[in-house]
């Protein structure tokens, strides 16, 4: 299923929900899960950086992770393309509101004054199934003016 946001397009898993709840941010949900356990999701958010250089925002955003998720730990970072432009991948660890430990993978880049980030949540014990699956997301991100790869 193709999803568009502000200029940005990418490929999300067929059946998912897809949830407009700002200006910025565009989720898409796992459908509803027979045991109610943590439902998969992916994030993407458009956001005006402002004069900051790619390495001040992300050090900004390592810093508002720690402090806005429970029990943080960052697991992998590296620098690597992002829809054709220098970005990153960040893997991190970190409980969710019911305890249950969850994943979080994002990946993001910064064109011009407006960074890009696709963030993929699931808990723990499932991310072995959508770690692929979230990867292939991410790498069908389209940026605006772009032609699809």
């Amino acid at each position: 299923m193709r999803v568009a946001h502000d200029g940005v397009a990418f490929q999300a898993p067929d059946g998912w929900d897809v949830v407009r709840p700002a200006a910025d941010a565009t989720i898409v949900i796992e459908p509803d899960r027979a045991d109610g356990g943590f439902r998969a999701n992916l994030v993407l958010i458009v956001g005006d950086d402002g004069d900051l250089s790619f390495r001040d925002w992300q050090n900004g955003t390592d810093v508002l992770l720690r402090h806005e998720l429970v029990d943080f730990l960052l697991l992998d970072l590296e620098r690597l393309d992002v829809a054709g432009h220098p970005g990153g991948r960040r893997l991190a660890h970190h409980t969710g509101r019911e305890g249950a430990g969850l994943v979080t993978e994002q990946w993001f880049t910064q064109v011009d004054r407006t960074g890009y980030t696709l963030t993929a949540t699931v808990d723990s014990l499932r991310y072995p199934l959508l770690a692929i699956p979230f990867d292939e997301c991410a790498a069908s991100l389209i940026l605006p003016g772009e032609a699809p790869g």
